[in-house]
């Protein structure tokens, strides 16, 4: 089955639209390495005209140098001999230094790098009457031999008398055309680098990709289950609180048989326990939403406390455990949100009466220069040191066989601890197996 074109363009356009991340995996495996060539081939192309420039610049004052010099020792043979062969030490690229003289239709070498053209006609004579052109002038002429570049340039020299001299040399460039060869193939290298390292880079690319379309998926799934689960918790918290309702009308009518109001309690006791466990469901969904907000005012502690007190005498005295409370000052205030505070203290309270069977729960507060401390301390089972690190973790509960029938969601102690570090404060525990435990809760001032 064959697909149009137009529908593949327009399939490739969105999905490069809805992943613009595709935009920058061809830019790094694609446009960085090809500038990075481009840039490259025009940095060589311009450092080897440059090195051309200064070639031809070396070579014409060469030649206005040995020009002076013909003119000083009078054309001289034996001297000028003797210059060619010193100056082929010191420029060894020169592998051609001719002087001739022009001697009616001919032109004969007078010295020479090569001794055996010396008293020679010059076989190509009109490459030394081309310097005519423009006389006390260099003239540069570009040739190639045995795939390496060469350069003849001849220059006129006037001497009195209408003596016509020619200085002739062929200069070869294969040490530029090695050195640049050798940059080109190191400019190669270093692109072969950078393409490994954009693979490299780009393999690291379209793995954050997926993490990004992960985290995306990832923070949908979050926002459809909070939303999920304040939908279900709010629709489970109103027949609740009629169950409860009705169950209390039934066990507190003078009509209920004793049988049947024990039915109506266990009713309104189970009504309770999935009341805070719906309570809890939603305290997570807002603290994972970001919706639970804290508002601080001037709060008195002391009463705060004596809420909590008051609130779980009911629970604490049907186990027969002693709740009081010490260290308690009228005049304290701190500055916190008094209802979530309410919440924190009533978690730890509960949570020691749930492992407490038996023996007393005190909360004690204690004022330091910077910060107070409230501690719920109960004589209850205790914490193990291993479990201690985990105490504050969503879903966990002591495991040992003293709570295994323990109810519970295992949430209300890190709801606890958020609530805590919302108002800026921090929350511990200490505790000694089959002694007892400590949370301290520490707020600043």
């Amino acid at each position: 089955m064959k697909v149009p074109l137009t529908h593949v363009l327009r399939s490739g356009y969105g999905y490069v639209r809805k992943n613009p991340q595709f935009l920058m995996t061809f830019m790094l495996i694609i446009v960085i390495p090809v500038a990075f060539l481009l840039s490259g081939q025009q940095f060589l192309k311009a450092a080897q005209q440059n090195q051309e420039r200064l070639e031809k610049d070396r070579i014409g004052i060469v030649h206005d140098v040995f020009a002076s010099f013909l003119s000083a020792v009078d054309f001289e043979p034996e001297r000028i001999q003797g210059e060619i062969t010193h100056l082929h030490e010191l420029n060894p690229d020169i592998i051609k230094f001719i002087v001739a003289k022009e001697e009616g239709a001919t032109i004969r070498i007078i010295a020479s790098q090569d001794t055996e053209l010396v008293d020679t006609l010059a076989h190509d004579e009109n490459s030394f009457r081309f310097a005519a052109v423009h006389p006390n002038e260099s003239i540069i002429t570009p040739m190639a031999y045995k795939g390496v570049r060469h350069w003849q340039s001849v220059r006129l020299v006037q001497a009195a008398g209408n003596n016509d001299y020619y200085i002739f040399t062929e200069t070869s460039l294969e040490h530029i055309d090695i050195l640049f060869a050798s940059r080109i193939m190191t400019a190669y290298y270093w692109l072969i680098g950078i393409l490994c390292v954009v693979m490299f880079l780009l393999i690291r690319h379209v793995r954050l990709i997926d993490y990004a379309y992960l985290y995306r998926e990832t923070k949908k799934a979050n926002e459809m289950k909070d939303m999920f689960t304040n939908m279900i918790a709010h629709e489970l918290r109103a027949p609740l609180t009629a169950m409860r309702g009705y169950a209390s009308l039934i066990r507190e009518s003078k009509d209920t048989k004793e049988d049947v109001r024990e039915h109506a309690k266990k009713i309104e006791d189970a009504a309770g326990r999935l009341v805070l466990v719906v309570s809890d469901l939603l305290d997570v969904a807002r603290i994972h939403s970001g919706k639970l907000s804290v508002k601080k005012t001037s709060t008195n502690i002391q009463r705060t406390i004596h809420d909590v007190i008051d609130a779980m005498q009911g629970p604490a005295q049907e186990k027969n455990i002693n709740l009081s409370q010490e260290g308690i000052r009228d005049d304290l205030f701190i500055m916190v949100d008094e209802k979530r505070l309410f919440q924190a203290l009533t978690n730890l309270v509960s949570n020691s009466i749930k492992y407490t069977p038996a023996g007393s729960i005190t909360v004690s507060l204690d004022q330091r220069t910077d910060r107070i401390e409230i501690r719920v301390k109960d004589t209850g089972t205790g914490i193990s040191a291993e479990n201690q690190k985990s105490l504050f973790s969503p879903f966990f509960r002591v495991g040992s066989d003293e709570v295994s029938q323990t109810v519970g969601t295992g949430l209300g102690m890190w709801i606890t601890k958020q609530l805590i570090e919302l108002m800026d404060g921090s929350i511990g525990v200490e505790s000694i197996r089959d002694v007892g435990t400590h949370i301290v809760v520490t707020l600043p001032k």
